[in-house]
């Protein structure tokens, strides 16, 4: 074998060996998007009259690709947790039901919300139980992965809460961990309606 054939299979190697490395990286669950999310929950979909909650059982909806130059920008997004994000958004992924949140939660998923919200719901005791207790909670949270910087110190993640199919809002929240704990330091809303 030649000088350039064996450069040219290390490179290939390492090529492999980087993707490899990549996707083990944005497929793993890290202990710390459960503890971004309860802090996401707990600081902005909490408040009077809220007593459950309840969360989409997959990330966030297909088509929200990374964080946009404007949102990044607003929120002071550092390069490296905009591409943690952006990697870790590629796919859609259920979310583990995995929080310590200050109310009970209930994972669903979104055939069970189009039987509620769609035209021509049905009456079924699963659609009438879950419209009980969104009347309980603001709406229906959907989150996204989360992407952090590569100390571990800030994260990005995408929020959307669904109230009644009508009314409905997405946002970039920035959080920051002071004291062990992780809290919201910035928000940069995408829609409203």
């Amino acid at each position: 074998m030649t000088h350039k054939a064996r450069l040219r299979w290390a490179r290939v190697l390492g090529l492999l060996v980087l993707i490899g490395g990549s996707a083990i990286w944005i497929l793993h669950w890290n202990s710390e998007e459960h503890s971004v999310y309860e802090a996401v929950i707990r600081e902005a979909f909490s408040g009077d009259g809220v007593s459950y909650y309840v969360i989409l059982d997959m990330t966030q909806p297909a088509g929200r690709f990374g964080v946009s130059n404007f949102h990044s920008e607003k929120l002071g997004l550092p390069l490296s947790a905009r591409a943690s994000y952006t990697a870790k958004n590629l796919f859609r992924f259920h979310v583990p039901p995995k929080m310590g949140l200050p109310h009970p939660f209930t994972m669903v998923g979104q055939e069970e919300l189009d039987k509620v919200y769609r035209p021509g719901q049905t009456d079924s005791l699963n659609a009438v139980e879950l419209r009980a207790l969104l009347r309980k909670s603001w709406g229906v949270i959907t989150l996204s992965r989360v992407g952090f910087d590569p100390g571990g110190k800030h994260a990005v993640v995408y929020a959307q809460l669904i109230y009644c199919g009508l009314c409905e809002e997405g946002t970039y929240l920035y959080l920051s961990k002071e004291t062990g704990a992780w809290h919201i330091v910035g928000r940069a809303g995408t829609w409203i309606s």
